[in-house]
């Protein structure tokens, strides 16, 4: 559910695609690139107006350990800040949107220097504005969001290869539809119950294993529990 005509801003750079019919599955797809970020990155938000990037932020920091309703668009202000939680530790979110900055001065005199060099997670809206100033060797990871309809949203990540040795990283990954083994219903792949149809289908499933109803009929490996 990618728009139509899009294309790679760096092709080289792994790529992943993900597709949204709701806010319920928008949330899973932040979560698991919440789970992929570390301080000091970087992360470019692509998106036509009103595609929904100040949504996904809200709901990244979210995962982040920010209380969501006090993540707001920085359209007036240029910049919010917000204390966070990242991989288990204190950290920050710079949240930028750049749609009104008319120059480099603006930045600076935000203290975009400290902001780029304090560790901070750096969230940017309408990034195309200031690419003279984050520059081609900058290590940035490219969110493109499409505007399928009024529910329904497309995600491309773009993210730097160092990323790949981050054990989350696979995270990213579009699932497939399932099966679910207790319905038999069809799960959409960005269900927060996948591949269970429900949570209610979920804790079935687990009561089944807990009370000796499903067993391993071989020894259990360590692949088993990956």
């Amino acid at each position: 559910m990618v728009k139509e005509g899009w294309v790679a801003n760096n092709p080289c750079m792994p790529t992943f695609q993900r597709s949204s019919e709701s806010l319920e599955h928008t949330e899973v797809i932040a979560k698991d690139f919440a789970a992929v970020l570390r301080s000091g990155d970087l992360v470019r938000l692509v998106g036509e107006m009103g595609a929904g990037k100040t949504t996904f932020v809200r709901l990244v920091a979210h995962e982040l350990g920010v209380d969501a309703s006090l993540v707001s668009s920085p359209t007036f202000v240029l910049m919010n800040n917000y204390p966070c939680v990242v991989n288990g530790e204190e950290g920050s979110i710079a949240h930028l949107d750049c749609y009104r900055f008319g120059d480099e001065d603006e930045l600076d005199a935000l203290g975009w220097d400290r902001v780029m060099g304090d560790g901070s997670i750096v969230l940017v809206e309408w990034p195309e504005r200031i690419d003279s100033v984050l520059g081609e060797d900058v290590k940035a990871c490219t969110v493109t969001i499409s505007h399928v309809d009024e529910g329904s949203r497309g995600f491309v990540f773009e993210v730097p290869e160092s990323w790949m040795d981050r054990a989350s990283a696979l995270a990213l990954t579009a699932k497939d539809w399932a099966k679910c083994p207790v319905t038999g219903e069809r799960v959409h792949p960005e269900s927060a119950s996948w591949p269970f149809s429900s949570e209610r289908a979920r804790m079935s499933d687990l009561h089944g294993w807990m009370n000796e109803k499903y067993t391993v009929s071989r020894p259990v490996d360590e692949s088993d529990f990956e």
